[in-house]
């Protein structure tokens, strides 16, 4: 018998069953790191700048949180390859084991290309509530998907390519039967194999050998929030963030919180010769941009390379300003924010999560109990993101829609009425509601996939816009014509006008807006000549600040449950509170904290370093706003768990502040 040579040997060993499983693995576990490695690259301006080290380091470490989905995916591979018996040989079956493997791959692989695009709107990794989403035929539609893919072929171009390289590399890796019969040895080769490969697949899942499996807030070790997607990759997100359900928490907290409001009187910012001199009730109508942040206004942000919103600019120069915040990032968490003053605080939207139910206060409720006639206007289909339902349960009694409107030739063939006709016809059925009256209306023309009707007439700068940029300008001569129009009512005159925006723009153009300070940063003014001073006000406003800063300039003085601040009490202090990639975010006017919820790992001061590149952590302590972060916290969860969202009997009787104070 002929003794093997030592180049046949390794031959043998790099053709072995365990051996075809590695190359299937390393391909796998480089198409899942590029992948996700391309969410970066394709969406490089919501990441802090990264030196060439930084981004290779990123890289690498992100293969931590890639293994425990190489070796999820692909656990029958790895069975089947390593089983000590000749049934592995067996071409149908071989022929199943490849299917999967390509088709287990190619989704993974997917989802991570799916995500590029999505992070560019969203500002996050899909999760769970992704899926949620795909059953809301108003959110993906057949027209969002024939543009995501139309604008977006390349991607499509370069994942087919992907999944070439794994389907070849998987009819290269086919395992041969080997024309004599194996040794006893080679059961013994492949149970070893099998053993080793199982105990690899358990430490891959764990993300490594420590006491607890890692999870999406793991990525906060190696790097900042903002910089942190760039390690997770999308099917572990998906897996990992499964549980929405918020944890009661304990403990003493030197700050003091009360989310109830009692006498919100307005001392700043009113004219003095304005009080308790009309006898006719102020109306109020706020009017919510759709995706428009403070980047895209010359009010907000001088130096942006185009000039977009002059009527708005206009307007915001005659009202009394903020440095506006959201607490949201999507549609499905603008209206609890803005309506009943509830920020997104958790990894569901509240209208979404376990407590869907819960019973809550909102200004509009009062509203309607002191004989206001409320009406919610969105020119979207009715039923849209469920905003009649939720609406209703805010105060409203009047929903008008798209069905409402009645004339589909003014139809963007995708998402609703355009902008223009649709706020000309909200000015004309506030003209025959009976005042007081409470509206909100909410644009929705400056959304992707970006459209401007076809009679609208571009200036002829507009060449070098981009589609966004072409329907915010849209969305502001809408609003020009509106105003003009309301002007010639009676109504007008008495009418506090409240602007603001549902979040940010998710074009950025200019750094300090890509980061997760400016992301946030929206316009929030009220527009009242008659009875409130125009100015600008450098403190932060945020979404849940309008409910009583509402009931506060109509002079109602009734008890309101608000997470947020009354604007014209010289006593509230400015707070800003949000939840970005598995980070809570809160600032006190100076600093801006952030934390996992537990530890803090994030100090910065936004107003002086816009770009937050300079993290203080290690050099500065904030116990105060700390505290305040988790005394909010609690709060928040304990009452949300509790459904204790609103004002109790005792709350009425207590002798407490007229707003928050710490």
């Amino acid at each position: 018998m002929r003794r093997q040579t030592r180049k046949e040997i390794i031959q043998d060993w790099l053709s072995s069953p365990y051996m075809l499983l590695v190359y299937r693995l390393i391909t796998t576990l480089l198409a899942i790191s590029i992948s996700r490695w391309m969410l970066y690259l394709f969406n490089i301006q919501f990441f802090h700048q990264l030196n060439l080290r930084q981004a290779l380091a990123l890289y690498v470490f992100g293969m931590r949180f890639d293994l425990p989905i190489v070796f999820g995916i692909n656990l029958l591979n790895i069975l089947f390859y390593c089983l000590p018996s000749r049934i592995i040989y067996k071409k149908g079956l071989q022929r199943i084991v490849d299917i999967v493997y390509i088709t287990a791959n190619a989704v993974a692989i997917f989802l991570n290309f799916l995500d590029i695009v999505c992070f560019h709107f969203f500002g996050k990794h899909l999760t769970t509530d992704f899926i949620k989403l795909l059953n809301r035929s108003d959110e993906v539609s057949f027209g969002v998907v024939k543009q995501v893919f139309f604008d977006h072929w390349y991607l499509l171009v370069i994942f087919i390519l992907f999944v070439l390289i794994i389907s070849v590399v998987a009819k290269n890796t086919q395992l041969q039967a080997p024309e004599k019969k194996e040794k006893p040895r080679w059961q013994l080769r492949q149970s070893i194999s099998l053993v080793v490969m199982l105990l690899l697949t358990v430490i891959a899942g764990r993300g490594g050998v420590q006491a607890k499996p890692i999870n999406s807030k793991t990525a906060m070790h190696y790097t900042d929030p903002q910089n942190a997607p760039i390690l997770l990759n999308t099917p572990f997100c998906l897996i990992t963030t499964h549980k929405s359900e918020l944890k009661e928490r304990t403990g003493e907290y030197h700050s003091d919180f009360s989310p109830i409001h009692k006498k919100l009187n307005a001392n700043r910012f009113i004219e003095n010769n304005s009080l308790n001199i009309d006898t006719i009730p102020s109306n109020v109508v706020v009017i919510i941009l759709k995706n428009v942040g403070q980047e895209m206004l010359g009010y907000y942000s001088c130096d942006r390379r185009f000039q977009l919103t002059p009527f708005l600019d206009s307007i915001l120069n005659m009202s009394l300003t903020f440095n506006g915040m959201s607490n949201s990032r999507r549609s499905l968490e603008v209206l609890p924010s803005i309506l009943a003053s509830i920020p997104a605080m958790m990894e569901d939207d509240f209208v979404r999560s376990p407590y869907a139910e819960n019973d809550f206060d909102a200004f509009c409720q009062h509203l309607q109990k002191h004989g206001y006639n409320t009406i919610f206007m969105h020119g979207g289909m009715n039923g849209v993101q469920g905003f009649d339902e939720f609406s209703r349960r805010a105060g409203f009694g009047k929903y008008f829609g798209r069905i409402e409107y009645g004339d589909d030739s003014d139809y963007d063939g995708q998402w609703g009425i355009y902008d223009g006709p649709f706020l000309q016809y909200a000015a004309q059925t506030l003209n025959r509601v009976n005042e007081p009256f409470a509206t909100t209306i909410y644009t929705l023309s400056s959304r992707y996939p970006y459209k401007v009707p076809k009679e609208f007439v571009l200036p002829e700068e507009s060449y070098f816009w981009t589609g966004f940029e072409k329907t915010v300008y849209y969305v502001d001569r809408t609003l020009r014509d509106f105003f003009q129009t309301a002007s010639q009512m009676q109504w007008f005159d008495h009418t506090l006008f409240v602007i603001t925006a549902d979040y940010s723009n998710s074009e950025h153009f200019q750094p300090e807006y890509s980061n997760v300070w400016g992301m946030y940063s929206i316009p929030i003014a009220f527009y009242y000549p008659k009875k409130i001073k125009p100015m600008r006000c450098e403190e932060i406003a945020q979404q849940i600040d309008l409910g009583p800063s509402i009931l506060s300039a109509l002079e109602v003085n009734d008890t309101l449950f608000s997470f947020g601040r009354n604007l014209f009490d010289t006593l509230s202090e400015q707070a800003f509170a949000s939840y970005y990639n598995l980070t809570y975010q809160y600032c006190d006017g100076t600093y801006l904290v952030q934390s996992d919820g537990e530890n803090p790992f994030g100090i910065f001061k936004p107003f002086n370093d816009s770009l937050l590149n300079d993290n203080l952590v290690d050099r500065l302590q904030c116990p105060d706003v700390y505290d305040k972060l988790y005394r909010f916290l609690q709060v928040y969860n304990n009452r949300m768990i509790s459904n204790d969202l609103k004002p109790t009997k005792d709350d009425f009787h207590e002798q407490a502040e007229d707003t928050i104070h710490y």
